[in-house]
């Protein structure tokens, strides 16, 4: 990866499709599951999965990279799990929507 505008500084600059990369991941993940659905939704720029239960609540998924890596976030910023867990943030969703 080549320096960006923050070489000065040591802090790595990341891939902007990166965070699309995780968020595609999530997304094909939670289409192959029967009782969810989902959608991409852009807002000011950044991309979010809305990921739809059984009883059509909604829960929204970002993608940040905090701390040196990329993580999962809840819509309000909230830290919910490494990007190389998606098999564990479909299961958590489940959970989440499931009785919602």
């Amino acid at each position: 990866m080549t320096a960006g505008k923050h070489s000065a500084t040591g802090v790595l600059a990341t891939r902007r499709n990166d965070r699309h990369a995780h968020l595609d991941a999530l997304r094909a993940g939670v289409e192959a599951r029967q009782e969810l659905a989902c959608e991409v939704v852009v807002r000011r720029g950044v991309a979010w999965v809305s990921v739809i239960g059984p009883s059509q609540a909604r829960v929204e998924v970002g993608c940040d990279y905090v701390r040196s890596g990329w993580w999962f976030t809840w819509a309000d910023g909230r830290l919910f799990a490494p990007v190389r867990d998606v098999e564990g943030v479909i299961a958590r969703l489940v959970g989440e929507l499931g009785d919602a």
